[in-house]
């Protein structure tokens, strides 16, 4: 390695520090947990606190959970600095006049690391934005880039999906640092990560894996990358995947991991590879968050549903004076954020709501109209509904983050027939479902509604399919068909392709947005 490349190792390295680096102690995480709300990282022994300490957004009910995969990355990035102390010591060094020998080689147990050196600082929210953010030029979403070059055909590719396929190097890494956008599906699910995975590039998909690329977006057929890399029998890029924190066990539309369908040598090299991590998906899933909310805050399309007509007023006299913020009068595929009324952040359920938990929109509290000013808008995530019904119901922050990882709708690989909905049915005063609603709700959310009920003996091959979302080892993770049943339902289905259940069951996935296990 020679001097230039080992500085800006060690920088990369002190990068992937900070991002290892508990708010709360300001020391590289100790039994690591991630908080849900916003991903961002604390040592266990700091749980309970009231305000995100990287972010300030409030953690009222925040869940944490463990990723061991975590727990490996920063082991490694631990011992890297340790093995890198010397280097530092040297660095003054750098600058003399002697040329390096191969006696002042970085030791080769290191050498496998180097695509650190790459890594970028992740965007974070507005709340902790970072000085540097102009320099976001080679970020997915460049607005520069968007204007010119993000343009497709009418296969739904992008300039960069197809010079990804033609393998054309130079031009990858001019569209990548204009900031073209490595994550754009095609209209066959593809993402230029896809494309050179199947074309066997592994230097390209070392290129790509340094600007910000999800690595386990599935396209067609459920199918992400890893998946591409086994079947086609590219072994050194699977084994770069899984270091970047690919998952070996993500499931295809029929069921098939990456791990079942590799051999048995190529599986010892998964396993193998999955111990030595050098990243985990959830900066880039940061990064992504935020950029989001940076182009979505450029054309706010706000749909109000509060009760008080002096919000609706206050909201006109906002949009006059902030020429990025528009106000429908129904609620369209333009909006972007539902302003509703809450108490303690949590909304009553209402159709509106279901319906914007689908559309993967902002649902926003009405104070974020009443405290914004003419001169100066609040941040919406600090105005972001908690709760619907309840804090535990948190569909709509769980499905804008699924949109942002380009993950399926939550019912995705369901079949649904409704039983007997072809009156009205009032859950409540404010949801009066029709089978028209109800179809439109489970389509927008990747389901499929079936005209006749599920033969359990005779399912179509078709649609022989796994649901994306289920719990892995829950009672729903091969369970393609659903008969939804109002209040009381016979006959009971309870077998573990085909179940039936009531309204309510469907009601709460949407609330929860996420594939609830039966009752």
């Amino acid at each position: 390695m020679n001097p230039t490349d080992l500085k800006n190792f060690i920088e990369a390295l002190d990068t992937v520090k900070k991002d290892y680096t508990c708010g709360v102690c300001n020391n590289i995480c100790k039994e690591p947990v991630v908080l849900k709300k916003c991903f961002h990282l604390i040592c266990a022994e700091h749980t309970g606190l009231k305000h995100c300490p990287t972010c300030k957004i409030p953690l009222d009910d925040c869940a944490t959970y463990i990723d061991d995969q975590l727990r490996v990355s920063i082991d490694s990035a631990k011992q890297l600095d340790k093995i890198f102390d010397q280097f530092r010591q040297k660095e003054p060094s750098v600058t003399s006049a002697k040329k390096p020998t191969k006696n002042d080689s970085v030791p080769a147990s290191v050498k496998s690391a180097v695509t650190l050196s790459s890594a970028k600082k992740p965007l974070s929210d507005k709340t902790n934005s970072r000085p540097d953010l102009s320099e976001t030029i080679n970020s997915n979403f460049s607005s520069k880039f968007n204007k010119t070059n993000e343009k497709r055909n009418n296969k739904g590719e992008t300039a960069l999906h197809i010079v990804c396929r033609l393998g054309k190097i130079d031009r990858l890494k001019e569209l990548l640092s204009l900031g073209a956008n490595t994550n754009t599906k095609d209209n066959a699910g593809w993402t230029p990560l896809h494309e050179v995975v199947q074309n066997g590039r592994l230097d390209l998909v070392k290129l790509l894996l340094q600007y910000n690329t999800l690595i386990d977006v599935p396209g067609q057929g459920n199918e992400t990358p890893l998946h591409e890399a086994v079947r086609y029998n590219h072994v050194e890029i699977a084994e770069e995947l899984v270091k970047h924190g690919a998952d070996m066990h993500a499931r295809n539309c029929k069921g098939e991991t990456p791990y079942q369908l590799a051999s048995v040598d190529v599986k010892n090299r998964l396993r193998l590879a999955s111990d030595n991590i050098l990243q985990t998906q959830s900066v880039n899933v940061s990064h992504i968050a935020a950029v989001y909310t940076e182009i979505e805050n450029d054309d706010i399309r706000l749909f109000c549903v509060s009760q008080y007509r002096s919000l609706l007023n206050k909201l006109k006299i906002l949009a006059k004076h902030h020429s990025n913020v528009n106000i429908e009068a129904k609620f369209t595929k333009k909006v972007t954020h539902l302003i509703v009324d809450t108490e303690d952040r949590v909304c009553s359920p209402s159709l509106d709501i279901l319906q914007g938990i689908v559309s993967s929109v902002w649902i926003i509290s009405s104070e974020w109209a009443t405290k914004s000013t003419e001169d100066h808008l609040e941040p919406f995530e600090d105005y972001e509904v908690q709760g619907v019904g309840t804090k535990t119901y948190m569909g709509p922050r769980n499905s804008r983050f699924n949109k942002y990882k380009q993950l399926p709708g939550i019912f995705n690989g369901c079949h649904f027939y409704l039983h007997n909905f072809n009156t009205k049915y009032e859950i409540s005063k404010s949801i009066v479902l029709t089978k028209a609603i109800l179809t439109k709700l489970i389509t927008d959310a990747g389901g499929i509604v079936l005209r006749r009920a599920p033969n359990p003996e005779l399912i179509p091959e078709n649609e022989k399919l796994v649901p994306y979302h289920a719990k892995k080892d829950g009672k729903l993770v091969n369970c393609s068909h659903y008969i939804i049943f109002k209040e009381m339902y016979e006959p009971m289905y309870n077998m573990q392709h085909l179940k039936a259940l009531p309204i309510g069951w469907l009601i709460e996935c949407i609330e929860k947005y996420e594939l609830c296990e039966p009752w």
